[in-house]
């Protein structure tokens, strides 16, 4: 038996098991001895750090919806997009200040390599050279409150907290985060803003900071191959919103944003917590704006299990998915939008070419619009003014010969000006605006302007100091300034006498200086400011084109060194040497639209198109020329563009002109008043009124004049809306204000009037779903009211939907841009149409008066050539209004057609046009697409024809 145990140990150890059998032995007693530890040994600070863990819910964003157009074009979309995100690690954790700030860096070097852009908040930068605070108000404190890492918040802060000014700020935080001082300005701020972020994110470490937005490319294939020293950044997928042909829709559409920390908390406030946070994006403005609740979606959210104790994800997993967004159907016919878009370009190119004067001369523009033209030199101007060429480029290092020599005339004649105004402001100097040039007098103006952009001259009254006092208008030192009859030298020492002056932000201190020693400091901070000032750079350039010193045909060749046209080598050397006048080069690059009116925002510059179906209420096409590339405002691509571009554009392409730009309605509202007479029995259709063409009846009112010289004989009031004229309403005016003797009860006639400016929708806004200017009605002089002047003042929306109106003889609707609404299936949850906001009952016979007025606007002897030659008849009413003398007229031409069996409305207001023949053409334009007799948009100015200046 023992015999047999010994074979049976010798078996086994010769067996090719025992290995296994020792592992599996071995492996078995460590997971014995483990288990051990953590039930026994361990078991009471696991249960302690498993308490110390928690559980958070993340979001997972939804996909916004689309938007359409009325044939199911898509305008707006979402795509794939890369974000640079940013992340605690163990790694980074480890890491001194220096090192974290050498990363960052090395972000900002890559982020700039390839033309990507930090998308982190800054609530510091600098302005004209000096640190600037980016919030106020309520997120300032918060701002303050953060950085100070102040227990119990805003209400904690103290008030030396408060009074932080934005470099004590900088000063502190440069020391916190211990940013070093090899790194140039620009570069310190960058790295300050993500420290900045990175530290707020603190007690949050499982969310993630987004860095850089909708980055490219060749910015996420660096990020790769530099992570490992990158430590916490990563690339995170993500949707960023696009918008197709967006110069069509932009104004309309709107774009979106990242959600603002105010707009956050006030939506917090409504009870909204649940719905945003800090990185998501939002509707800003347009209908991306105003239909934000049916197009964001629904989040869903993942379940994220953090340790304790580093704020780091152990675990994470999905309990809910997100739901996309609705999809946004409009009234809006995309084809007919975008053509109207060209029309209204071509036209205004067109009336521009028409009015461009080879020369300095400008008409009798300051004395009337008679006759205004546009210098040469205004083109000019207006090229450098409104960067088409950027100054800015003329310092690269790869500027052309061109721009490196435009660049050294420009520093020897800013020598010369910044010595000019030094003489100017010498302390005895006695220059008043009377007795100096005008161009050194807009410096002069500009130089104090600055002074008080910037608070030095104090112009408003700090509440919270009371020993802080602020200009007095008042004064008689200051009439006396303000009427050029003292010189600001003079006037800048009375007001620090006056302590007119923030000597803290001169860096007085506590130290004794004279008036005439502050105010050498006061000279010296202002010429500081002026160094670096946009403005005052560009104000240096307009006085080198005026004055002969940088020429036509430098502007032109510069156009061709920075790309803003397509090279030619024979265009180049015909103006270089002069074979081609820079004249002749510029306005057929105007007429071929490579330099258009919007680019150079000279009058007139701009206009507006809608187009409404009157028997719904549907607005089908709404354009505001010019406009701008919303893609890159919703993204934040190329912010230097649009905030030395779009900003400070003469043109305001910012501004959605059809809902937001008010203006006298001129002779559009003559149908208004035609309506009140009749109906009021002031009238009838067949009653007549003698042209006067001055009227007298009303002494008070001045004399009044029709447009035209030469009397328009008797007329109905159907003759008196197609000759527009003037004495007929003025006397509509006397009448509606019971005239007797001389005598007006004017604010009894303008209640009159105003009820049936209501019917026709003049009183509110027109209904549709952007934000839009209040309209105003006349407070004023019921006889000029009556021919749309006093103080009239009504967005082109607002007086589409009034001709809208009188299409229809009577259906007032609240106007649309929205047909319906569609889930993600396809499935409609909202069908919208026009509300009827009221009917216009009135006799059948006053709205044949009407009608037949605006049919002879459309189709009498005076404007009748225009519609010559259309196969259907259309009907409508001119106007023109003026601005003041130093600008050409607005034009306008409200519309409809066909005549005989409305279908739509066509309203055209060109800011300063001219004359409302213009529009008209314009108007003229957008019927011959739309029923297909001819006409489409060529690509190219729209000639124009002659029309009397004063022509109604």
């Amino acid at each position: 038996m023992l015999d047999n145990l010994k074979e049976y140990i010798k078996m086994f150890f010769n067996s090719r098991l025992l290995p296994i059998t020792v592992v599996f032995v071995l492996l078995f007693s460590i997971l014995v001895n483990r288990m051990f530890e953590l039930q026994i040994v361990d078991r009471d600070n696991i249960i302690a750090s498993g308490a110390s863990n928690t559980i958070k819910e993340k979001d997972i964003k939804a996909t916004r919806g689309n938007i359409y157009d009325c044939n199911g074009k898509l305008l707006a979309y979402n795509k794939l997009s890369y974000n640079i995100v940013f992340s605690e690690t163990s790694k980074l954790s480890g890491m001194t200040n220096d090192e974290k700030n050498q990363m960052i860096h090395r972000l900002l070097y890559i982020l700039q390599k390839h033309g990507s852009e930090l998308s982190v908040e800054y609530y510091l930068q600098y302005e004209k050279g000096k640190l600037q605070y980016q919030v106020e108000g309520s997120s300032l404190e918060r701002y303050q409150a953060d950085a100070y890492s102040v227990q119990g918040g805003v209400k904690a802060l103290t008030q030396e907290q408060k009074d932080t000014t934005p470099q004590e700020m900088y000063d502190y935080l440069i020391k916190k985060f211990e940013i070093s001082d090899s790194y140039d300005q620009d570069t310190a701020i960058d790295i300050l803003a993500v420290r900045y972020a990175m530290f707020i994110n603190r007690y949050a470490k499982f969310q993630d900071i987004i860095l850089a937005k909708n980055v490219n490319e060749n910015t996420v294939a660096a990020i790769k191959e530099n992570s490992e020293l990158l430590p916490g950044v990563d690339i995170d997928q993500n949707t960023s919103r696009v918008y197709k042909k967006s110069k069509y829709f932009a104004h309309m559409l709107g774009y979106t944003g990242s959600i603002s920390a105010e707009k956050l908390e006030e939506l917090q406030k409504d009870g909204e917590e649940s719905v945003y946070s800090v990185d998501d994006q939002i509707g800003i403005s347009g209908l991306e704006s105003t239909y934000e609740e049916y197009l964001r979606g629904t989040k869903g959210s993942k379940e994220i299990t953090v340790d304790g104790g580093t704020s780091r994800i152990i675990s994470e997993k999905t309990t809910k998915d997100p739901v996309a967004g609705n999809d946004l159907y409009l009234t809006i016919d995309a084809k007919l939008q975008e053509e109207c878009y060209h029309l209204l370009e071509e036209r205004i190119a067109g009336i521009l070419i028409s009015n461009i004067n080879n020369s300095m001369y400008a008409g009798t523009r300051g004395h009337s619009t008679k006759d205004i033209r546009v210098p040469i030199y205004d083109v000019y101007n207006a090229i450098i003014q409104n960067n088409i060429v950027n100054v800015e480029r003329f310092n690269d290092d790869d500027a052309s010969v061109l721009e490196k020599a435009t660049l050294n005339k420009y520093k020897a004649k800013k020598k010369v000006i910044v010595r000019r105004i030094r003489q100017l402001l010498a302390s005895g100097s006695t220059a008043d605006a009377k007795s100096i040039s005008s161009d050194m007098n807009d410096f002069l103006d500009y130089f104090y302007k600055i002074l008080t952009e910037n608070s030095i001259v104090i112009t408003e009254s700090n509440e919270s100091d009371s020993s802080q006092k602020s200009v007095d208008t008042s004064d008689a030192t200051y009439k006396s300034y303000a009427n050029g009859s003292l010189s600001l030298s003079k006037y800048l020492q009375y007001a620090i006498s006056q302590q007119w002056i923030d000597l803290d932000k001169l860096d007085i201190g506590n130290d004794f200086y004279s008036t005439q020693e502050i105010y050498k400091k006061l000279v010296d901070y202002g010429i500081d400011l002026l160094e670096n000032d946009t403005t005052f750079t560009k104000m240096i350039y307009s006085y080198m084109i005026y004055h002969y010193e940088l020429s036509g045909r430098d502007i032109c060749l510069l156009l061709f060194d920075q790309g803003d046209i397509k090279y030619n080598a024979q265009e180049y050397t015909q103006v270089k040497h002069g074979i081609t006048s820079s004249y002749s080069f510029l306005i057929r690059k105007i007429k071929k639209l490579e330099i258009t009116p919007g680019q150079l925002g000279l009058d007139p510059c701009s206009g507006s198109i809608i187009v409404t179906d009157v028997n719904t209420g549907d607005v089908k096409a709404m354009v505001t020329y010019p406009s701008y590339d919303n893609n890159k405002m919703a993204n934040q691509v190329d912010s230097d563009y649009f905030y030395t571009y779009l900003k400070d554009n003469t043109a305001s392409p910012l501004l959605n002109r059809p809902t937001q730009q008010e203006i006298a309605p001129g002779s559009t509202f003559k149908m208004v008043t035609s309506v009140a007479s009749l109906q009021e029995g002031l009238i009838t259709p067949s009653s007549t009124v003698y042209d006067t063409v001055t009227f007298t009846k009303a002494p008070a009112y001045g004399s009044p004049r029709c447009w035209s010289s030469s009397s328009h004989g008797n007329l109905t009031v159907s003759g008196a809306l197609e000759h527009s004229c003037n004495v007929f309403f003025y006397e509509m005016g006397y009448r509606l204000g019971s005239g007797h003797n001389g005598r007006v009860n004017d604010k009894g006639g303008l209640a009159r009037l105003k009820k049936y400016a209501d019917m026709f929708g003049l009183t509110d806004k027109s209904g549709v779903e952007i934000t839009e200017s209040a309209p105003h009605f006349s407070t004023t002089d019921i006889l000029r009211s009556c021919i749309g002047q006093g103080s009239h003042a009504y967005a082109p929306i607002q007086l589409a939907r009034y001709v809208t109106t009188v299409a229809n003889s009577g259906t007032c609707y609240d106007l649309t841009l929205v047909d319906k609404i569609k889930d993600v299936d396809g499935k409609t949850v909202l069908n919208n149409s026009a509300k009827v906001r009221n009917k216009v009952n009135v006799a059948q016979s006053t709205w044949q008066a009407v009608h037949n007025g605006m049919y002879r606007v459309a189709n009498g002897a005076e404007h009748g050539s225009i519609f010559a030659g259309m196969k259907k008849k259309f009907a409508g009413k001119t106007g023109t209004a003026q601005q003041n003398t130093l600008h050409p007229n607005h034009a306008y031409f409200l519309s409809y057609g066909p005549y005989e069996n409305p279908e739509i409305s066509v309203s055209c207001v060109i800011p300063n046009g001219y004359t409302s023949s213009y529009a008209m053409e314009c108007a003229r334009d957008v019927y011959q697409y739309y029923f297909g007799d001819k006409k489409v948009s060529g690509g190219k100015a729209t000639s124009v024809g002659h029309y009397a200046r004063t022509n109604d």
